[in-house]
This record gives C-alpha cells, sequence and structure tokens, in this order.
C-alpha cells in the first residue's frame, strides 16, 4: 500500500475526513453530556447542529493544519 506523504492533497482529504468524522462522533456526547450535567435541559439531537458543523469545522481546521504542515515542510 502507498504511503499518503505530508502536504499532498491525499493528505488534506484524510486531514478534512478524519476530523469531521471526529466531531460527528464526540460534538453530540459532549452536548449530551452538556445538556445533563450543566444546564439540566433536555438534549435534541439535530442535524444542522450536529452534523453540519462538525463537517464545516473539519474542513476549515483540516485545511489550517496542512497549510501549517506545507509550509513547515518547505522550511
Amino acid at each position: 500500500m502507498k504511503k499518503i506523504e505530508k502536504g499532498s492533497t491525499k493528505h488534506l482529504i484524510v486531514l478534512i475526513c478524519a476530523i469531521a468524522i471526529a466531531g460527528i462522533i464526540l460534538y453530540p456526547l459532549f452536548d449530551m453530556v452538556f445538556c445533563a450535567l450543566i444546564t439540566k435541559s433536555e438534549f435534541v439531537y439535530s442535524v444542522p447542529d450536529h452534523v453540519i458543523e462538525p463537517i464545516i469545522f473539519g474542513m476549515i481546521i483540516g485545511i489550517i493544519f496542512w497549510i501549517i504542515e506545507k509550509h513547515n515542510e518547505t522550511k
């Protein structure tokens, strides 16, 4: 199997997918714990809040990490 080189476009896609999937899993869990322990309110799952936002966050953070790695690689 071929290795994915840092700074490549494949690496960017893997970063975005990994961060987005982690966000889709972890953000609702943290929100549920926050609702149960801190605010004592009912947890309501919504697609825009618990799926779309982590995907957008994953894209932004993945691109930032990729740019930083690309910049450090050229030094």
